[in-house]
């Protein structure tokens, strides 16, 4: 990958787990609602695992330029 597409995967992983995290708070404050139901655990930890992964792959590029 390069920079750009590891920026990108950062900037998609960080919403991921930022809306991961929406909807767990959303999920708490009405628990029989519709939205209550979709998985914001996976949907958090697969925002964070990629931007954790982005990240690295960010510092081993720059540490190489």
């Amino acid at each position: 990958m390069d920079v750009e597409t590891t920026w990108w995967l950062l900037g998609i992983g960080l919403a991921l787990a930022a809306a991961g995290a929406l909807g767990g708070v959303l999920r708490a404050r009405a628990p029989l609602a519709w939205h209550a139901h979709l998985p914001w655990n996976g949907l958090a930890f697969a925002g964070v695992a990629s931007a954790l992964l982005a990240a690295v792959h960010l510092v081993t590029l720059l540490r190489a330029a």
